[in-house]
């Protein structure tokens, strides 16, 4: 079992005192901590989440060129898109969501659960954003 322990630096006059957590105790010499490194799968991940934000924000866009903002189910993103146009609020909500995305894959090394979250969350996009519009949008166009 390893021991922790805390170093302390005396403080100089124009500098703080400085603590620094060292593993090891006293006898080993300062190791840094460091979150282990992402797995490959959760860059995957990320990277599906953010092209389906993506896709999501396109097809949204389409849509709303095509039928205008009433037919936007989300009624924060609708009011934005009222506010300040629907380019300008798609570019921003999906630019917040991607970095939500990278965000939360990262904590994935520290949250157990967050990984099978994200693969919901990745399932609600394909069945209740990407899959919907796609419908719409075709069916329109064979129409």
């Amino acid at each position: 079992m390893g021991q922790s322990a805390v170093q302390t630096q005396d403080a100089q006059p124009q500098r703080p005192c400085t603590l620094h957590l060292v593993r090891g105790g006293r006898c080993k010499a300062p190791q840094a901590i460091a979150a282990p490194p992402l797995s490959t799968d959760i860059i995957s991940l990320g990277i599906v989440l953010a092209i389906l934000q993506i896709m999501d924000g396109i097809l949204t866009g389409i849509g709303m060129a095509q039928y205008g903002t009433s037919m936007e189910g989300n009624i924060a993103l609708r009011s934005l898109m009222s506010a300040i146009g629907y380019i300008p609020a798609l570019v921003m909500v999906k630019g917040a969501c991607i970095g939500l995305v990278a965000l939360l894959c990262h904590q994935t090394t520290k949250i157990s659960w967050l990984k099978p979250a994200l693969y919901g969350v990745m399932a609600l996009y394909i069945v209740g954003a990407v899959v919907p519009w796609t419908y719409i949008l075709v069916t329109d166009l064979l129409a």
